[in-house]
């Protein structure tokens, strides 16, 4: 890692492209030198969302790439050294680590904001995120710092903070209690974060539902107390559970036709946690008989739904969760480790994503940019 020269003009820089439906490229540009407020990072590793990327990759529902059309800049989950700073940056230094909402991309300049802050008004634009251009508000200039003596396991551990978020932010609005039990619908990397953090929060047991038995194998390893391959295996009133159904269920597969299986499968009075972004409609729901009577709340997580600037209870933001989740993965509280299943090298990107389309197995993929 080098500080930028005096008098350069801009650095070459990459970032990941979705070119096409499937079609993944590498394109170079230039990236210029940090005006006085900024910093620029240079990225050592990102992760890849193998829920939201393949569904823009893909053009799937609800996707920008299915409304918008392609060229698409993926990727929100960065982990980088920052190369350079302006000269009225007091707040960071070159070779400090930090983690960023960023694209996949080799080099980025931000404002050197601090916390959860606002960015100026000249930066607003400039900085809002592609995936919610109808947000007011987006948190992707964000910078958090890690300790220098982070090592490279942990940091592609903490690349995949923006998963962990998810699950977080899924048992947070879930109010889950101590002692409750919990059903986990896909156990995919958010799946199993929720179930995590799940645990942390005193849930008890913490099931687990999935066809893979490579992803089953994956829950047990996180600690997940049990696991089934389907509906039909998931026994009435587990061993471990007090009641007969479990009164929170959280859907983390974002198929829509497992949403009315989430309800069947929850406890009356009990929350159905609607977590995954679901690709499509979802049709022959009863709701009179599956929620109206059994006195279910529905519980819709979103990234855009978190308070902007103050956390409450249930309900923390975007800064706040994040800065969580870096602390409890450096300090081997939460195991996001444990999901790293592949780390390839940018100029393979192309696979990477075609790993993701094609394979149920692979969980944490993350993207590594020390060429």
């Amino acid at each position: 890692m080098q500080a930028l020269a005096r008098g350069a003009e801009a650095i070459r820089s990459r970032r990941v492209v979705f070119e096409a439906v499937g079609k993944v490229a590498i394109e170079t540009f230039e990236v210029p030198v940090p005006a006085e407020d900024q910093i620029l990072i240079e990225t050592l590793y990102s992760s890849v969302s193998p829920g939201t990327e393949r569904a823009h990759l893909l053009a799937e529902e609800n996707t920008m790439t299915r409304t918008k059309g392609f060229p698409f800049q993926p990727g929100y989950a960065n982990v980088g050294r920052i190369a350079a700073v302006g000269a009225k940056v007091g707040s960071y230094r070159p070779g400090q680590l930090v983690v960023t909402e960023q694209p996949h991309v080799s080099h980025v300049v931000l404002p050197a904001t601090v916390g959860n802050g606002l960015l100026s008004q000249k930066y607003r634009d400039q900085y809002h995120s592609a995936l919610s251009p109808e947000a007011s508000f987006t948190p992707h200039h964000l910078i958090w710092p890690l300790a220098d003596h982070t090592d490279a396991r942990t940091l592609q551990a903490c690349s995949l903070f923006s998963l962990a978020k998810v699950g977080l932010h899924g048992v947070r609005r879930a109010r889950v209690e101590l002692g409750e039990a919990v059903l986990i619908v896909g156990l995919g990397p958010i799946g199993l974060c929720a179930a995590q953090f799940a645990r942390l929060q005193g849930a008890y047991p913490v099931l687990g539902l999935d066809p893979s038995a490579e992803r089953r194998k994956f829950a047990i390893d996180c600690g997940v107390d049990a696991v089934f391959s389907g509906a039909g295996d998931l026994p009435a009133g587990h061993p471990l559970m007090a009641g007969v159904k479990p009164p929170v269920v959280v859907e983390a597969t974002g198929r829509p036709e497992a949403i009315p299986q989430a309800f069947r499968l929850c406890a009356k009075n009990g929350r159905v946690v609607l977590l995954g972004s679901t690709r499509g409609v979802t049709g022959c729901v009863d709701f009179y008989t599956e929620v109206h009577k059994q006195g279910l709340d529905v519980i819709g997580v979103h990234a855009l739904t978190r308070p902007v600037h103050t956390s409450v209870p249930g309900n923390w933001t975007d800064w706040d969760d994040t800065r969580l989740i870096l602390d409890l993965v450096c300090q081997r509280r939460v195991d996001s480790a444990a999901l790293l299943t592949h780390t390839m090298p940018v100029a393979q990107a192309a696979g990477a994503y075609q790993l993701i389309c094609e394979s149920r197995d692979a969980m944490g993929v993350v993207l590594d940019w020390r060429e």
